[in-house]
């Protein structure tokens, strides 16, 4: 099970349980809003857990290349169903709260909560970036590249949380010195927020579960790989692939062989074809389908 999506579940759950409370006392919608922001994170987290542990049953004779794409599901269910309610559910308060606007009370709470908050979401985060191999500065790269669904969905929610902290932030303090109404509007943001992520979260989602292929370079490399690494090949006829679980990939390579080779040189071929595959690509797991044709 993944570090970060356990990390991430603990810390969230400690926000939402805070913000829950702070909202209570302080009457603040953007404070409601960012508990329901949490809540719906703590959801996500279980549902991609529930995912994983789905994913790691493996083959079965309904599932003959096992089950990741339950992965794929459970986090589609995330960005469809609980951000999108989330989102919803935000934008109704804040727009409730615009057209009756009240003094927040206890602000020293909120307060509080939005420093440990960040603090959480910091560590969760950083988490999540050393599991992935990446840094900030390239996050959005790894959000569109990576066929990890935790991955995708620990980064996505992380860094959404931090831009919502901000958003409460300003519009807490606007709603104390300047008017209530502001508390209304970062809750309408914050509901915008939720959305929005729910918009990305599905866009990456989509190309998975219909079946998105190795990235181009990959694939080119794979077939320079077979060119220069194979005995016997006489035309390489195509490299296709599909991302069937976390990093976890389909490939076939379809190949014209020598047809003076022998059936033992050729299953030698395949064989080493595939190991050198497998050692070049350690980041994903391959299932490796080689099929063989005479020229």
């Amino acid at each position: 099970m993944s570090k970060s999506v356990k990390t991430a579940l603990i810390a969230n759950g400690i926000i939402a349980m805070s913000k829950g409370v702070v909202a209570f006392f302080t009457g603040s919608a953007s404070m409601l809003a960012e508990a329901i922001h949490s809540t719906a994170d703590c959801g996500n987290q279980i549902l991609v857990l529930h995912g994983e542990k789905q994913a790691l049953q493996g083959k079965t004779e309904a599932h003959a290349f096992g089950q990741g794409k339950a992965n794929f599901f459970w986090s589609f269910v995330v960005a469809v169903v609980l951000f999108l309610l989330g989102g919803l559910f935000s934008i109704y308060e804040g727009v409730h709260k615009i057209l009756e606007p009240q003094p927040i009370e206890s602000p020293f709470l909120i307060f509080s909560i939005i420093i440990l908050a960040v603090f959480l979401e910091g560590g969760a985060l950083s988490v999540a970036l050393k599991e992935s191999g990446s840094k900030l500065k390239d996050i959005f790269k790894t959000i569109q590249r990576s066929s990890s669904t935790h991955i995708l969905v620990v980064l996505i929610e992380d860094t959404g949380a931090l831009l919502g902290l901000l958003i409460l932030s300003i519009g807490v303090t606007l709603a104390i010195f300047v008017h209530p109404i502001f508390d209304g509007i970062s809750a309408l943001l914050i509901g915008f927020l939720l959305i929005g992520l729910s918009s990305v979260l599905f866009i990456e989602l989509k190309k998975l579960i219909i079946g998105e292929s190795l990235d181009r370079e990959t694939v080119k490399k794979i077939k320079n790989l077979v060119k220069t690494e194979s005995n016997i090949l006489v035309h390489l006829n195509s490299v296709r692939s599909m991302f069937i679980g976390s990093n976890e990939v389909l490939l076939i390579v379809s190949m014209s062989v020598d047809y003076e080779s022998t059936g033992y040189s050729v299953e030698q071929d395949i064989k080493e074809l595939k190991n050198k595959i497998q050692s070049e690509l350690k980041d994903y797991k391959l299932q490796i389908y080689i099929d063989v044709f005479e020229y």
